[in-house]
């Protein structure tokens, strides 16, 4: 009994001994071939035996096999030891460092490198809540980067991302894709060619061109930018550019707050408007996707194409101020100023991101708030009003030319029924029998007694009755108000303008000029405190210059000009754009050279007074004049001008210096070319590496090949850790 005794210890010592040969070796300090000290690795096994490798031996371990080296433990069914340096596991092989899991059939660890090469059918990894499935992984245990290639899949939560190849950083909860690179969640897709993911944040970064489509459809893309899921906010911080249903942004920093709809742009900013063919550019700016509402500034610029080519070419209107804002109107004028309150959106990061976004534009928007509503207020009433008085003149012109037919008694019974407001409104008397004939006068100007007065006033009112000038149009989808504010200018080729605000309604394609404002057309200057233009196809067909006592004027050399003032100024013009006729109600005076058209020599001097006065004007001359009203006048040769006749009139300024250009008002900006069909060109992800992996995986699962594992290292793998760790 005591020799068997005996004998039995003896092996138990040798197999004790065995078993922890290799940890006592690997516990030897070596050093690298650069000089960087190694950490042993320790090994525990149920059995341990030797084998011949090569000119050496080596160790077989089967049995519960741990390995823990820098913090990292592997486990497996068995192991082959070559050295200390280098061993192969096999069988149901787990890494596990910290909360990473790294699963597959078999694994050839290198101490020196401390590089774990795992293979399997598929590789895969976990880390908290993010797995990834692959084909070849290298992970290294001491600074904890896993390298993987030959396509893999990632997916945490709702995203998933793959790639050619990549690799994952445990410490930061990080994974990079590299190489043909797809993302999605629920509620975008991604293309890139590298991706930095953070899963513990959710945030996507990019270095590369990267092009994303949302599934609302709208496209971003960008060289270098970010998203954050759990915010919904993309930042662009590269060549950005934004294409929605009807607009196209570039800038060059872009942040969108996906969940207020807001999006912020800085530097080189350029929206385009597809619906109202128009582009306007700032170095920085906002607009509010919900409402359609937008702001820029520094150095904004405005340029509508809707008569040209689209790039600037054509009859295009330039316009600049120090800010403009684009506000959207509904179908009954009002404006849509605000934005749903962040109270009712559901998340709180949606109340949170709001509160941040109304704090960044609070004061920009606090500068304008009350001149914009005012602005909005009065051009709804004054276009209204105009609209009204138009009617009006319109059918007192009626009424004139037709009192003298023989329906007179019936034509009056009509008038009878109008309005009584109507009727309690002033009348133009035309007194048309204290006008001298213009050959008596020896003007170069048409008979002013040929004309009949009703034909004036026809003319001031073209197709008013056809055409409703406030009736918003909808037929181009959303109508909209601009408004510029500070140091307005406007460039069109038949017409230029400044003023101190101006406001555009995209509905009756009508604009309001505000404050010192000039407006320049061929030859003729007309200043006023307002201006009101009505266009059609762009063009303008009639002006109406009021308030600040209007004066129009036009050049005739460096010290004379022709000069026409009265309390409002209205200029009509032909399609061409070409001024034809202007009327000036109410005291109206006029400095007028007239000129002999077969040398352009100055034959006379008219100072003319009246209660108004029509221009009738051809080839860019008057052709002539229509008084209204006991027109009091002065006809003096050019050499018997009295000294103290006026040639100038007390408010004349010749502005000439300040007529805007379109390369003035353009400056260094340059209109990108639409992108669209490029875009929409482009293919969407498909995701070919998830749908092939997530193919083989199941067929692996369903043919007992492989495990989709999942599992945790042992608890004598644990305990053995606890014992060795602190060594």
């Amino acid at each position: 009994m005591k020799t068997q005794s005996k004998i039995l210890l003896l092996l138990s010592l040798a197999l004790t001994l065995g078993a922890s040969l290799a940890t006592l070796q690997a516990q030897e300090k070596r050093r690298n071939a650069e000089g960087k000290e190694l950490t042993p690795v320790d090994i525990k096994s149920r059995r341990t035996r030797p084998v011949p490798v090569g000119d050496t031996t080596g160790y077989a371990l089967t049995g519960d096999v741990v390995l823990y080296h820098n913090g990292a433990v592997i486990t497996c069914d068995s192991m082959v030891r070559y050295s200390e340096r280098e061993m192969s596991c096999f069988g149901n092989v787990i890494i596990k460092k910290d909360d990473t899991y790294i699963y597959g059939d078999r694994a050839e660890y290198s101490r020196d490198n401390a590089e774990a090469r795992v293979f399997s059918p598929l590789v895969k990894v976990l880390n908290k809540d993010a797995t990834l499935y692959t084909y070849n992984l290298v992970f290294n245990t001491a600074d904890n980067i896993g390298h993987f290639y030959g396509g893999g899949t990632f997916s945490n939560g709702a995203n998933t991302m793959e790639s050619e190849k990549g690799y994952f950083y445990a410490d930061l909860d990080e994974l990079v894709g590299v190489d043909r690179v797809e993302m999605k969640n629920e509620t975008y897709q991604m293309k890139s060619d590298s991706v930095n993911y953070n899963s513990e944040m959710e945030v996507a970064k990019y270095f590369t061109r990267s092009v994303t489509w949302k599934n609302d459809g709208e496209i971003l893309a960008s060289d270098n930018g970010e998203y954050h899921n759990k915010e919904q906010r993309y930042i662009f911080r590269s060549n950005a550019y934004v294409m929605g249903e009807n607009q196209e942004m570039w800038a060059d920093t872009v942040d969108y707050h996906e969940l207020v709809q807001f999006i912020e742009l800085k530097h080189n900013a350029q929206i385009r408007d597809e619906e109202h063919k128009s582009v306007i550019f700032g170095h920085y700016g906002n607009y509010d996707d919900s409402t359609g509402d937008t702001f820029l500034t520094q150095m904004p610029a405005y340029m509508s194409f809707a008569d040209s080519d689209g790039n600037g070419t054509g009859d295009t209107v330039y316009m600049r101020s120090d800010s403009m804002y684009v506000y959207l109107i509904d179908s009954l004028g009002y404006c849509t100023l605000t934005r749903p309150d962040s109270a009712t959106l559901a998340e709180e990061l949606a109340a949170k991101a709001q509160a941040i976004i109304d704090k960044r534009i609070a004061d920009s928007m606090a500068v304008v708030k009350a001149a914009r509503d005012k602005f909005v207020a009065d051009s709804i009433a004054t276009a209204a009003a105009e609209q009204r008085k138009q009617l009006i003149d319109s059918l007192e012109g009626w009424k004139r030319q037709h009192t003298a037919e023989p329906q007179e008694d019936s034509l009056r019974a009509l008038w009878g029924r109008v309005d009584s407001t109507l009727l309690a409104l002033t009348k133009p008397q035309v007194d048309s029998t204290a006008m001298a004939s213009a050959d008596s006068l020896a003007l170069p100007m048409r008979d002013s007694l040929a004309m009949s007065p009703t034909d004036s006033l026809a003319a001031t009112t073209p197709d008013l009755l056809a055409t409703d000038s406030i009736a918003p149009n909808n037929s181009n989808g959303r109508n909209r108000i601009m408004l510029g504010l500070r140091n307005v200018k406007v460039f069109r080729t038949d017409f230029q303008g400044i003023c101190d605000s101006m406001l555009m309604f995209s509905a009756d394609s009508t604009a309001q000029l505000h404050k010192n404002s000039v407006m320049w057309n061929e030859l003729n200057q007309i200043a006023s405190e307002r201006a009101d233009v009505y266009t059609r196809n762009q063009k303008p067909y009639r002006v109406l210059f009021s308030e600040g006592n209007p004066l129009m004027s036009s050049e005739i050399d460096a010290t004379r000009y022709n000069q026409v003032a009265g309390k409002t100024i209205e200029s009509l013009f032909d399609q061409d754009g070409v001024m034809y006729l202007t009327n000036v109600v109410g005291n109206a005076q006029t400095y007028y050279y007239m000129v002999d058209d077969s040398d352009g020599a100055l034959t006379g001097y008219l100072v003319a007074e009246a209660a108004d006065m029509t221009f009738f004007i051809e080839n860019n001359t008057v052709d002539g004049i229509m008084y209204r009203g006991n027109p009091v006048y002065s006809i003096y040769p050019m050499d018997k001008i009295p000294a103290d006749q006026p040639q100038i009139m007390p408010n004349f300024v010749w502005y000439i210096e300040k007529k805007p250009t379109a390369e003035e008002i353009m400056g260094e900006w340059i209109v990108n070319p639409s992108e669209r069909d490029r875009y929409m060109a482009m293919k969407r992800p498909q995701f070919p590496i998830t749908y092939s992996i997530e193919r083989h995986r199941e067929s692996l699962v369903a043919g007992g090949s492989w495990a989709d594992r999942d599992d945790d290292i042992s608890d004598l793998a644990k305990d053995f850790i606890e014992r060795v760790k602190d060594k």
